[in-house]
């Protein structure tokens, strides 16, 4: 009897250099600032205000994680990075601070002597694993947090000072994975502040590239504390210009599109031809960040796709119920497959890319060796002969299309090599703007990383082009809502773990980092 999964014999090989792609670089971080209107921090040992609302938030904003009612433990907190001024500033009875991984960046200092400077002998014990020395500056602490030790059990990386640290955050390479800027304003200035950070003032661009956009501001408050000081807390964000092309063109669509009749009877605003580019270098993944993207659909799907697989079911048993609607009885007795099996979705994405041209029986029969294996072929010529221009996969198969349960909207791939970087092209027909072109971005920024590891090359650029892009009329206000909100930074992948052929990855072997999205925005998918 055969396996509902299809099992391709012939798998394709993970290259050797594989594991230098496994992460980026760097470990994201995000810096939390107390500074006046003058950019004044501090006087090189204290702080010249007494603010305890800044240190309440402070706290909140170091220690809390982000999922609901999840509390910090050694498998899952946040990471605090200072210089060793900073430490020593710190009130012993304070040191190391509670519930996150403190990490001093020292010239001198090793962890003992650290630790020695916390009195209670039992609290100086308990500390050892939650404070780390390290001899550089914040980039070598950034390079120490994306190792494989840290990765996951590091949730969010936050740069707290002092003010040599500060600058470090702005300079390249830090600069280039910064996140956020947690600031709390405090007004009037201080005259009694020797040490600045300065802060380049929003839509302003840096030396460096650097723009930052203002996510949010408080109202301006006074203090509980002597002196009465004034004060807001503002978060700043990097100007995040890939995901702007993504919300500009939403935009466009929903004021200037054409209103059309579809398929579906719900009825979209359209226009054609548009095109949107993102970097992938580094690791950086262009997950959306105006709303939560269901990134393990994402990774599943992709998987599931270049396996070959055709049976939802698979996919359903998961709890990615993506392909139920059109894997029912119903959508597929509309379609004339009443000789299908439900959720057998028929010689779809995944048949195409690695059967293209075989017979298509049923999603439970052995296709190995029959058709044209398109993922293999590529990554033989990126490997043989990368300069090659023919390097295309293809789901759009007219012969097949009758027996598909929904023709392919990503319907084309082409793969360019450029200077050791390996860019993809994905020409999508059909483009639903505000539940299936976020998923698509990210997969086929996911399908680059994973040909770049069959490859040995490093991951460079996703072009997306598209054709009829368009906004359903039950996802105009959702879209509305998702265009006010100010675009975050791009997360980054991980792969935890390589393996010996690329159809043996799984979704537990990959991990998004530093992916802090506004919240899901529901709209409901047209069938």
């Amino acid at each position: 009897m055969l396996s509902l999964t299809r099992i391709l014999r012939k798998k394709i090989p993970v290259h050797e250099l594989a594991g230098k792609i496994s992460r980026p670089p760097l470990r994201p971080f995000s810096v939390v600032v107390a500074s006046d209107e003058k950019g004044g921090i501090g006087d090189g040992g204290t702080i010249p205000w007494e603010i305890p609302e800044d240190m309440q938030y402070f706290r909140r904003v170091t220690t809390n994680l982000r999922g609901k009612n999840v509390k910090p433990s050694p498998s899952k907190r946040n990471a605090v990075v200072m210089g060793r001024k900073t430490w020593d500033s710190l009130p012993p009875k304070f040191r190391p601070l509670s519930n996150r991984l403190n990490v001093v960046l020292s010239r001198s200092a090793t962890k003992e002597q650290l630790l020695a400077g916390i009195p209670d002998p039992i609290k100086r014990a308990e500390a050892a694993n939650d404070v780390v020395a390290v001899n550089g500056g914040l980039e070598d602490a950034l390079r120490m947090l994306v190792s494989k030790e840290h990765t996951s059990s590091i949730e969010t990386v936050f740069c707290i000072g002092g003010g040599t640290i500060y600058k470090q955050a702005l300079c390249a390479p830090c600069v280039n994975v910064l996140q956020a800027i947690h600031r709390t304003v405090v007004r009037p200035a201080s005259n009694s502040c020797s040490v600045f950070f300065d802060i380049p003032a929003a839509g302003t661009k840096t030396l460096e590239g650097l723009e930052l956009v203002r996510e949010s501001i408080t109202d301006e408050r006074v203090s509980t504390g002597a002196g009465g000081k004034k004060y807001q807390f503002e978060k700043l964000v990097p100007r995040n210009s890939e995901e702007e092309q993504y919300l500009n063109l939403v935009g466009r669509i929903i004021d200037e599109g054409c209103t059309k009749c579809d398929r579906t009877g719900v009825g979209t605003r359209s226009l054609f031809g548009a095109q949107m580019r993102f970097s992938l270098r580094n690791n950086r993944l262009p997950l959306l960040t105006t709303k939560r993207v269901f990134w393990r659909g994402v990774c599943e799907e992709l998987l599931w796709f270049l396996r070959g697989e055709t049976n939802a079911k698979l996919l359903s048993d998961k709890g990615i119920h993506i392909w139920d609607g059109n894997g029912s009885r119903a959508f597929l007795d509309s379609r004339g497959l009443t000789d299908y099996d439900e959720m057998d979705l028929g010689p779809v994405y995944g048949f195409q890319w690695r059967h293209f041209g075989a017979d298509y029986i049923s999603c439970k029969e052995d296709s190995e060796g029959k058709g044209v294996d398109q993922i293999a072929n590529i990554v033989k010529s990126l490997i043989e002969n990368p300069d090659d221009r023919r390097m295309i996969c293809t789901a759009w198969n007219p012969a097949a299309l009758p027996r598909m349960a929904l023709p392919p909207c990503h319907m084309m791939a082409q793969f360019y090599v450029s200077n050791g970087e390996l860019s993809c092209m994905l020409y999508q027909r059909s483009c639903d703007m505000g539940l299936g072109v976020p998923f698509n971005i990210a997969s086929y920024a996911l399908l680059t990383f994973l040909m770049a590891k069959a490859s040995g090359l490093r991951p460079g650029e996703l072009v997306h082009t598209l054709g009829d892009a368009h906004v359903y009329s039950n996802h105009v206000e959702p879209c509305r809502k998702q265009l006010k909100r100010v675009p975050r930074p791009f997360p980054f992948i991980v792969f935890k773990q390589d393996k010996e052929f690329l159809e043996d990855f799984q979704e537990s072997d990959i991990e998004v980092i530093d992916y802090s999205p506004y919240p899901v925005i529901s709209m409901e998918m047209a069938v």
